[in-house]
């Protein structure tokens, strides 16, 4: 069983900013606890136009800017009581959405390495890591979670890579499992 964190280099505005600001090779981050990424859970832009109107967001890998990012694919390796942890906390969140909000102000704090965090907000790094965190996976070392960056993923030890490239190619093997058993079904 596993848990899937997705990096990626989305050419938003806002995602150049923050890795012109970083200089790392991904701009934000999602998890997921299904290898296809069928639910894929982060903070970011709610709507396509608003860079400023920021929450938590059931991400689309098949369509928008994340089709055709750069993209790194870590797992986990996670008990089942680890699962549930996570799948009881994106639950949550699902339920309460509303209440949160992006946390522009916890960016600018990482920029200005002040804790600015507020109450219910988060940043896609800080959501992973907090989500991660609860279900007993250590990813921040000796740092805050509000200070967590979407390459810091890259470096923790109990990380594997699954796949790096652009998304569009990690989702075709997918689809290709899937029409070969509708074929095999149908024979």
């Amino acid at each position: 069983m596993k848990v899937y964190v997705i990096l990626t280099k989305t050419e938003t505005i806002p995602g150049r900013v923050i890795q012109k600001y970083t200089r790392k090779p991904f701009n934000h981050v999602s998890i997921s606890l299904t290898e296809d990424l069928t639910k894929v859970y982060s903070f970011g832009r709610i709507g396509k136009r608003n860079p400023l109107n920021g929450g938590f967001i059931e991400e689309d890998m098949r369509s928008g800017v994340l089709e055709n990012a750069a993209t790194a694919i870590l797992s986990y390796e996670i008990t089942v009581e680890q699962q549930m942890r996570i799948q009881k906390e994106l639950d949550w969140f699902l339920l309460t959405a509303d209440n949160y909000r992006y946390n522009f102000w916890g960016i600018l704090g990482l920029v200005l390495r002040l804790d600015l965090s507020g109450k219910n907000e988060f940043f896609c790094s800080q959501f992973v890591g907090h989500v991660l965190e609860l279900s007993g996976i250590s990813v921040v070392g000796s740092r805050a979670l509000n200070f967590l960056q979407p390459c810091d993923f890259l470096y923790e030890g109990a990380m594997e890579v699954e796949f790096c490239g652009e998304m569009s190619r990690y989702l075709e093997q997918f689809e290709t499992e899937n029409q070969e058993l509708v074929s095999c079904a149908l024979a």
